[in-house]
């Protein structure tokens, strides 16, 4: 089926507009449903990897339908050893199975994910030293190692070391065409420093690093991330820029993200204009967008359903690709989740990868 590029354009800007003109783990859904920011529940200030006492107490609190073999005196795992020391970790794994178009079903039991997370607070409140260790599936990844400072009680904000970029939203999923289009995922941690502030209504960061997801430095190339959020207890609204210095071509990244809560459903939206320069001369554009909605509608359940839209090169005609989502998150008791979720694509005829369809189960412990 053909995509009308001008209609997803035109689907794409409602939305946002939608999304800005309305008054009033962790997943960012999650940060939209309970109007808070990223730092409220993570080591991260920005997002992603450990959980602190409060996000840990919110996941077993709001996220798990029951509570089980927990003493009346103890308010169970906080992902805190003392006050200088936290661990945690996250475990990802399961079944999938993908159809390609005139090839043979892939189905496999995998586990796709297995993290850890070591906090060092030499000293509480102000310096940290936090390292976040990939363990499965393959050897052991770093993908973060900084140095935290955190003065005026978390209100600036200094990270040195490895460490994930501020670009849009910080989603579970990698495979999202926002941030594969992008390049800055959980795959993708950069090395050099960055500074953060964080306001009652504001929340801001701006990165400078080697622009090379980790390995190493190389002369000429250098990147500058700055991602600015506006965060209000019903809705948000935030813009991301990105540009990484290459001798073999610039790339210059824009992207817009929001969200809103309306009753029981949680929104979010992005979209990534993203300019790579050329060897050859000229440029190439990327346009990528996604639309998700997350239903809670009973305790321990969330339904979780996304559109996106990618258009990989304005050089090319009829190259543009869809990918529609439904995933149903199931928490029956503290740190643990089911999930059974469904994904099809809709692309270049012809190209049976951009026509795929995947089906997967999968459980998450974490801690």
């Amino acid at each position: 089926m053909q995509i009308h590029k001008s209609y997803a354009y035109s689907l794409a800007a409602v939305i946002a507009l939608g999304l800005t003109g309305v008054p009033s783990h962790a997943e960012p859904y999650l940060a939209v449903e309970s109007g808070l920011k990223c730092a409220a529940c993570h080591t991260n200030p920005s997002g992603g990897g450990k959980r602190n006492v409060f996000g840990m107490t919110y996941a077993r609190a709001a996220l798990a339908e029951r509570i089980l073999l927990q003493e009346e005196a103890s308010a169970g795992w906080a992902s805190e050893i003392n006050n200088w020391l936290g661990i945690g970790g996250d475990y990802r794994g399961g079944y999938s199975e993908v159809d390609l178009p005139g090839s043979q079903d892939v189905s496999e039991w995998s586990t796709t994910k297995g993290t850890a997370y070591l906090e060092i607070r030499p000293v509480p409140g102000l310096l940290t030293l936090y390292v976040d260790e990939q363990l499965a599936p393959g050897d052991s990844i770093n993908r973060e190692a900084y140095l935290l400072l955190t003065p005026k009680d978390g209100r600036f904000t200094v990270k040195a070391g490895q460490f994930f970029l501020p670009f849009g939203l910080r989603l579970q999923d990698d495979a999202t065409f926002v941030r594969q289009s992008s390049g800055i995922n959980f795959d993708t941690p950069d090395d050099g420093i960055e500074f953060g502030i964080e306001l009652p209504r504001w929340s801001a960061q701006v990165a400078v690093s080697n622009g090379t997801a980790g390995t190493g430095s190389v002369s000429g190339k250098e990147q500058t991330s700055l991602s600015v959020a506006y965060v209000l207890p019903r809705w948000r609204i935030g813009t991301s820029i990105n540009v990484n210095e290459d001798p073999l071509g610039d790339r210059e990244m824009f992207a817009l993200f929001a969200g809103l809560k309306t009753g029981p459903i949680s929104w979010l939206a992005e979209i990534d204009l993203i300019s790579d320069d050329l060897p050859q001369g000229g440029t190439r554009d990327t346009y990528a967008t996604l639309v998700e909605g997350n239903w809670r509608f009973r305790k321990g359940h969330n339904l979780k359903a996304s559109y996106e839209f990618l258009d990989p090169s304005d050089l090319a005609s009829e190259d543009e690709q869809e990918r529609y989502r439904i995933v149903w998150e199931y928490s029956p008791f503290q740190l643990f989740q089911t999930r059974v979720g469904f994904t099809s694509y809709n692309g270049v005829p012809g190209i049976p990868t951009t026509n795929r369809s995947e089906f997967f189960v999968e459980a998450h412990v974490y801690f």
